[in-house]
C-alpha cells in the first residue's frame, strides 16, 4: 500500500520533479564549479607565474600603474520591454605590470571608476615628479584570460596612441568576474539550482505516505494498519483512486486516505480554461470539506463515481437536484440516504 501510493505520487508529480532536477543540474553545471573557485579564493598572482600556463585560473592581483582607460561599457534596465534607462556598467584598463614588463587588460566595475583613476594620476604624478614608484595600488581578482575580439582592437588602439607596442597575447582579468559571469550571478544561479535540484530530490525520496497513514490511525485509534492494508488489497481500482469498504485511497487526494463512513456524496464537475476543459471528481464530506481529484477525461470521472454505487449512505450523481439541496438545505440532504440508510 504505502509502496503504490508513494508511486502514484511520484508519477503525479513526475513533470515538475523533472523539470526541477533538469534545471537544477543545468545551473550548477553552468556556476557550480564556479563557485566552488570563489569560495576557494583567488590565487595571488606573482611576479614568477607563467600568465600562459594559468589562464583560466581565479587570480588577484594588485593595479600599480594604470595607463589609461581604452573601453566603458553601458547597461540598459528594461520593464516589460521598455527602456527605463542606460548607465556605465564596467570600465577596462590598459595597466602595466613592471614586474614582467607587459601590459595586461583589466576590467572593473564602473563603482570602482574613481579608484582608476586616483591610482593613475597618483602613477603619472610620481614619473612626472621623478619620485619612487606607488607600492600600493587597486585590488583586484577575476578569471585570468586572453582578450579577444573588439575589446582586444580597442586595446591596440590605445596601446599605440600611447606610444606602447601591444604585445602578441594580451591578458586579461575581470574583476569580481569568474568565466565572465559576476559572482552575484555565480552564488545566485547556484543557491537556485540547489534549491530546484533540492526540490526534486526531497519529492522523490520523501515518505509522506507513511506520515499521513499514521496520523489517519491516531485519529482513528480503533484501526489498526493491518486493517488498512487489507481494505486497500481487496479496493477496487478506478485509475489512480482505490475504493475499499472502510477508505478512499488514492495519492491525488491530500489528506491520501478518506473515511468512506464520512463520505456524503460523490458527483463530477468540470471547469472549462483556456486550454480545454477540466474534468473532476469531489468527494463532499461529513464535516464540510471538499475533496477532489482532477481526471483525464469525462468518462474516467464517471466510471469512479459508479465506484460508490454500493455504499447505501453515499449519494452518487451530478443531478442538479443533489446540487441544489446540498447547497440550500443540508440537513435535507443529509436524509436522502445518510441517515436513512447508513
Amino acid at each position: 500500500m504505502l509502496r503504490k501510493l508513494r508511486m502514484g505520487q511520484i508519477r503525479g508529480a513526475i513533470g515538475i520533479i523533472l523539470f526541477c532536477a533538469v534545471v537544477g543540474i543545468w545551473m550548477l553545471c553552468d556556476t557550480g564549479l564556479s563557485c566552488i573557485t570563489a569560495l576557494m579564493g583567488a590565487k595571488p598572482l606573482t611576479a614568477k607565474a607563467e600568465l600562459a600556463d594559468i589562464v583560466g585560473k581565479y587570480v588577484s592581483w594588485e593595479v600599480l600603474y594604470p595607463v589609461d582607460e581604452y573601453m566603458e561599457t553601458t547597461k540598459t534596465t528594461k520593464i516589460n520591454g521598455v527602456s527605463t534607462g542606460t548607465k556605465k556598467d564596467r570600465s577596462s584598463w590598459l595597466v602595466l605590470d613592471e614586474e614582467r614588463g607587459i601590459g595586461l587588460s583589466v576590467e572593473v566595475p564602473y563603482k570602482r571608476y574613481d579608484e582608476m583613476v586616483d591610482q593613475a594620476e597618483a602613477f603619472y604624478d610620481a614619473m612626472e615628479q621623478d619620485q619612487e614608484l606607488l607600492e600600493t595600488g587597486v585590488k583586484i581578482a577575476g578569471t585570468l584570460e586572453v582578450l579577444e575580439g573588439e575589446e582586444l582592437d580597442y586595446y591596440k588602439r590605445v596601446s599605440r596612441q600611447m606610444g606602447l607596442a601591444p604585445d602578441t597575447v594580451v591578458y586579461h582579468i575581470g574583476d569580481g568576474r569568474i568565466h565572465g559571469q559576476s559572482l552575484s550571478n555565480v552564488y545566485g544561479i547556484t543557491a537556485i539550482g540547489s534549491v530546484f535540484f533540492l526540490f526534486a530530490l526531497i519529492w522523490t525520496i520523501k515518505d509522506s505516505p507513511q506520515k499521513q497513514i499514521r496520523k489517519y490511525l491516531e485519529a482513528n485509534p480503533s484501526v489498526t494498519m493491518e486493517a488498512l492494508e487489507s481494505d486497500f488489497a481487496a479496493a477496487g481500482r478506478q485509475g489512480s483512486v482505490f475504493i475499499g469498504s472502510r477508505g478512499t485511497f488514492s495519492a491525488k487526494l491530500d489528506p491520501l486516505i478518506l473515511d468512506n463512513s464520512q463520505v456524503i456524496w460523490v458527483h463530477t464537475a468540470s471547469q472549462q480554461s483556456r486550454y480545454g476543459l477540466t474534468y473532476y471528481v469531489l468527494w463532499e464530506m461529513l464535516d464540510g470539506s471538499t475533496q477532489k481529484v482532477i481526471l483525464s477525461s469525462e468518462k474516467k470521472c464517471k466510471a469512479l463515481v459508479e465506484g460508490y454505487s454500493g455504499f447505501s449512505h453515499i449519494v452518487t450523481g451530478s443531478n442538479p437536484e443533489y446540487s441544489y439541496l446540498f447547497r440550500s438545505d443540508r440537513e435535507a440532504f443529509l436524509d436522502l440516504k445518510y441517515r436513512t440508510l447508513k
